[in-house]
């Protein structure tokens, strides 16, 4: 998988937010990078074939999309299950940038943060609900940074 210049700046001990891009030579899959209690866990994705026909709201940063901004996205589970061909799957911000939308102050005619919170609250939301989605694809306890 290529790394973005970006994720190759990362240093994982001072991971602070959620970092997700996609593979420029296979844009069906992704990575989410989380940062928990335990330290950096990194998800492999893979998007589901088409895109959204109508505005979506991604299930991560709960920032709402224009037509196609938001795509289904699956993790193998960890283990066994996983081995088994079980998923987990939910619709994710497509450009997986959430860190990058829960930042934006206004609304814009492609995205619009939840209307009412603040950037600090849109950032502790993306990472208690990106660590709930690590903890259902690993099966451990959600165990949020901070």
């Amino acid at each position: 998988m290529v790394l973005p210049a970006a994720v190759r700046e990362l240093d994982p001990d001072q991971l602070d937010d959620v970092a997700g891009w996609r593979d420029p030579k296979a844009p069906e899959r992704g990575v989410l990078l989380v940062p928990t209690a335990d330290g950096p866990v990194g998800i492999v994705l893979r998007a589901a074939a088409g895109r959204t026909r109508a505005a979506a709201m991604c299930a991560l940063c709960r920032t709402t999309h224009s037509v196609g901004g938001v795509a289904l996205f699956a993790a193998a589970r960890a283990g066994s299950k996983g081995r088994q061909g079980d998923t987990v799957g939910t619709y994710i911000c497509a450009d997986l940038a959430c860190a990058e939308h829960v930042r934006q102050e206004h609304a814009t005619a492609a995205l619009r943060p939840t209307p009412g919170t603040t950037v600090d609250e849109r950032r502790t939301g993306l990472q208690e609900r990106a660590a709930e989605f690590v903890a259902t694809v690993t099966g451990a306890a959600p165990a949020p940074a901070g």
